[in-house]
């Protein structure tokens, strides 16, 4: 579980940044500016950035899904304080039985 909690970490950071660089509507990314015919111009990027945002996504889902079977497999067996105290109340107190009072008959 550790393991895919560290890369669940580096997943959601990657994917944050990613978002964070591509273009908006109205302006440019943080890396890309106008001209060239390279794989870096406005567009290549685009291109680019949009595949690493679909890959970490999947990647992000597909992490959360497996971390939540594992914990889901582990928390069948546990216990909870609302469980114990359901079994404590269906539990018969064991108390001393009174003894009669004068008077009355014992059953």
């Amino acid at each position: 579980m550790g393991i895919l909690l560290a890369i669940h970490v580096l997943v959601t950071v990657f994917l944050i940044l990613i978002v964070l660089i591509q273009k908006t509507e109205g302006g440019s990314s943080l890396f890309a500016s106008g001209g060239g015919g390279s794989m870096f111009n406005a567009r290549g990027t685009s291109n680019m950035l949009t595949k690493a945002t679909w890959v970490l996504a999947s990647m992000f889902l597909l992490n959360c899904i497996a971390m939540a079977a594992i914990d889901s497999s582990r928390q069948q067996n546990a216990e909870t304080i609302i469980d114990n105290s359901d079994k404590s109340a269906e539990e018969p107190q064991q108390t001393q039985p009174q003894a009669p009072v004068e008077g009355e008959e014992a059953e």
